[in-house]
């Protein structure tokens, strides 16, 4: 299919007149005619009503400038990446836990908009554990996820860098627990504890705690962050979090971190396909900046820094 003839066919559409569409195409209005009746023969559709005295598309002909639009658009893009000092372009596929959405995907998505305008962020949210898999089925580009993921690393396919860790406390309202000491195992079985979904390892780690203790704890778990939050804040439980999602409840006294068994940190890593296309390298390397800009705004007590240039599979 010539482009050009769907070029046209766009152009008439915009402007609604043969005349004017030929003076923008520097052709003859003979040519668009036989440019459009060309379209229409190869499509098997009348693309233009030549019943009525304004000009109009069909039905039909609107569908067909809609998709011709996008192919058009496909076509500069293709021609601009291509150049030798063309900048990173095209739709990227990012799948992200959803720690990552209330902490530093925001500053994220406004650098990349900034620099590297020509990419288009495709975000996706879920669990470590969807998230996974998808990568696995080359669904995502980018997978920003906390579970383990060194095996992908080690089968050769793909590249994994550490990003940063939240620490992982104990979260209550003030009256839930008893005050005056360190929370032990038995407070910790009188109250619903309140974790990730049940496929997650920080949930796994709450879990762990109670190996082979006679009272097995009720451990509730949310694929939403949020809802974690609004039923701690509730008195419904404690939570085992990252404080940094409640910075402003801690400060407000609404909630408290307690101190008590301890939890392992929750590490964020950044995986993609070896040899993954100069767009989704770009986004890595700006992901990276932001995490690390993140870390040095917010400091330790919230997050840490982890060693960025060094892939996990080292």
């Amino acid at each position: 299919m010539n482009t050009r003839f769907l070029e046209t066919l766009v152009m008439l559409d915009r402007l609604k007149s043969f005349r004017e569409t030929a003076q923008m195409l520097c052709a003859t209005q003979a040519a668009v005619s036989k440019r459009i009746e060309a379209l229409e023969e190869e499509l098997g559709v009348q693309l233009v009503d030549r019943s009525q005295r304004s000009l109009r598309l069909t039905r039909i002909g609107e569908q067909v400038v809609a998709q011709a639009e996008q192919i058009l658009a496909l076509e500069k893009q293709l021609k601009r990446s291509v150049q030798p000092d063309a900048p990173p372009s095209g739709r990227v596929r990012i799948g992200v836990i959803e720690t990552v959405v209330h902490t530093w995907l925001t500053p994220l998505i406004h650098l990349l908009s900034a620099r590297l305008p020509a990419v288009e962020p495709d975000i996706t949210v879920d669990t470590a554990h969807n998230l996974r898999e998808q990568f696995r089925q080359r669904k995502f580009d980018l997978l920003i996820q906390n579970d383990d993921v060194s095996e992908l690393a080690r089968s050769g396919e793909s590249v994994v860098l550490a990003l940063c860790s939240f620490p992982m406390r104990w979260v209550a309202r003030p009256t839930l627990l008893p005050h005056a000491r360190t929370l032990r195992l038995e407070d910790l079985e009188r109250v619903p504890l309140l974790s990730f979904s049940r496929t997650s390892g920080p949930r796994a780690h709450v879990k762990a705690l109670f190996a082979g203790r006679a009272a097995e704890p009720r451990v509730c778990s949310f694929p939403s962050v949020q809802s974690i939050i609004q039923l701690t804040k509730g008195g419904f439980g404690v939570a085992a979090i990252p404080p940094v999602f409640v910075r402003q409840e801690l400060t407000a006294g609404e909630l408290e971190v307690r101190d008590g068994p301890a939890l392992p940190p929750m590490a964020i890593s950044l995986a993609h396909a070896e040899g993954t296309a100069p767009a989704v390298q770009a986004v890595a390397r700006l992901t990276r900046t932001v995490v690390a800009d993140y870390c040095e705004e917010i400091g330790p007590r919230w997050v840490n820094a982890l060693a960025c240039e060094e892939a996990l599979s080292a």
